[in-house]
This record gives C-alpha cells, sequence and structure tokens, in this order.
C-alpha cells in the first residue's frame, strides 16, 4: 500500500511539472536598452615621457639661380677702374630680404668641377684672369678681366648663384649680413669654397 501511495505521488509531481510547462508561453520581444550608466571615475595621470632629442636647427632659405654660356653677351666696361667683360643679369629673386639680410654666393662650372666667385687663374706667363660678381636690388653683375686687358671666359660653362636670406640673422652694427652668414657656415664646419658640401648642407641636389 506504502508503495502505491508513493507511486501516484510520482505521478501526480509529473503531471504538475508537465502541466507547468505547457502553460509556458513563447519569448516575448527584447525589451529596449536602458539608459547609460554614469562615466566612471578619471584615471590617474601616467608618469611623464622622456624628453626627445633636439631637432636639427632650421636651416635659411636658400634659392638658384642659375646661368648658362651661351645666355651671356658681354659688353665692355670697367671693374674698380680697369677694363672688364660685363654682363648684368636682371632677377627679381635678388629682393630686399636679400640685401637686408642675405647673400649671394657664385660658382662657375669649368670641365666637371665648380669653382667659387671670384676665380682667379694665373697662366704661365704670369697673366692673371679674374672672373667674379657682385649684387644689388634685382640684379646680379659677373665681370671677366685679366692683366692688362678685358677677358671672354670661353671656358666656363655655367653660372650659378646661390641666394641666401637668414632672417634670424641680427648682425652688430657694423657688421654685415653676409659677414654673419659666412661665420655661420664656418661655425657649422662648411668650406664655402667647396660647392657640394654648400649644398649638402642646405639639403639641395647638386
Amino acid at each position: 500500500m506504502k508503495k502505491t501511495i508513493l507511486k501516484l505521488g510520482s505521478l501526480l509531481m509529473l503531471f504538475a511539472v508537465a502541466g507547468f510547462l505547457s502553460c509556458e508561453g513563447p519569448e516575448g520581444p527584447q525589451g529596449p536598452q536602458g539608459p547609460a550608466g554614469a562615466a566612471g571615475a578619471t584615471g590617474a595621470t601616467g608618469a611623464t615621457g622622456a624628453t626627445g632629442a633636439a631637432g636639427q636647427d632650421g636651416n635659411a632659405n636658400v634659392q638658384i639661380v642659375s646661368l648658362l654660356k651661351a645666355d651671356i653677351e658681354w659688353f665692355e666696361g670697367d671693374y674698380l677702374g680697369r677694363p672688364a667683360n660685363i654682363f648684368s643679369l636682371a632677377t627679381d629673386k635678388v629682393n630686399a630680404d636679400i640685401i637686408d639680410h642675405g647673400m649671394v654666393l657664385g660658382y662657375i662650372k669649368i670641365s666637371q668641377g665648380w669653382h667659387m666667385l671670384p676665380f682667379i687663374f694665373e697662366d704661365i706667363d704670369g697673366t692673371k684672369q679674374v672672373t667674379g660678381h657682385t649684387y644689388a636690388l634685382n640684379t646680379i653683375t659677373i665681370y671677366a678681366y685679366q692683366t692688362d686687358d678685358i677677358w671672354e671666359p670661353n671656358n666656363i660653362a655655367e653660372y650659378r648663384f646661390l641666394l641666401i636670406t637668414d632672417n634670424t640673422i641680427t648682425s652688430p652694427k657694423g657688421i654685415s649680413a653676409e659677414e654673419e652668414i659666412l661665420k655661420k657656415l664656418s661655425k657649422a664646419g662648411v668650406d664655402v669654397n667647396n660647392y657640394q658640401e654648400v649644398m649638402t648642407y642646405f639639403e639641395l641636389k647638386y
């Protein structure tokens, strides 16, 4: 009799569970997203990183003016009271900044080499041949002469002028910007007679 009562109890329990499951409906749609929670507290500031290496000093502004031998038409004049061949090149690149805060370095190409102006060549008989340049606002002038006469330098294939402006230079009274720039180049270990060194310093192709 006790076994019968236990079995009956078990059956009733199964019927109750089945009834409960059969009463459960399908799952409803997902509810709307709840409001965002409050922002958490800001974390502690991290340690300051190591200071980086100092950058390289900025270079002055440099422009290049090139003049080929074929574009030169000499005329007879005088330089410092002596007869000379002269050619003036008009260029607005020689502006007020160049006059007040800069300079014009000149170089000539003979064969495959570059030489700084003024360039002096002495012949075996002692005759000196001189090629040089001057500059003024909007003008670069080249001149050529030899010991007792004018001279036409047909062996020079190209003239190249580096127009350097450096507004960081504040020259003391009596010292020109040109002197200050040359001093600055010398301090940087640049030989201005060496065209390649100068171009490398200013990061220009040669």
